[in-house]
């Protein structure tokens, strides 16, 4: 799987699928379909998001069906936080589904890169 940006007329299709009351992965789905690779702080801000896993992993059945999903990659070098320290900071965006994904990626669970 990798990271993509999903064409408007597709987003529209997802946006439409998810229920009106899910705002924050609305938000999400919204922002991380231009902005794939994007740091948690930066998703987190953006989308007023406070666990981007936890929406990811209840929008993800809704994205699904139709070839997507959310999901986060580790950078190649881990992120410093603003003291200088490695942090748990990860890269969000939509992926595409393969064919014959890897078990247990519906659910939004971490891939390695």
């Amino acid at each position: 799987m990798k990271p993509t940006k999903v064409p408007p007329d597709t987003l529209y299709r997802l946006l439409n699928r998810i229920p009106a009351s899910f705002k924050q992965a609305l938000r999400l789905v919204e922002y991380l379909a231009s902005h794939p690779r994007t740091v948690t702080v930066e998703a987190n801000s953006a989308c007023v998001i406070g666990n981007i896993s936890d929406v990811a992993r209840k929008v993800n059945p809704y994205l699904w069906p139709f070839g997507y999903m959310i999901g986060c990659e580790r950078p190649p070098t881990p992120m410093p936080n603003r003291f200088g320290e490695p942090s748990n900071m990860f890269l969000w965006s939509v992926f595409e589904v393969e064919k014959n994904p890897p078990h247990g990626s519906e659910t939004g669970e971490v891939l390695q890169a």
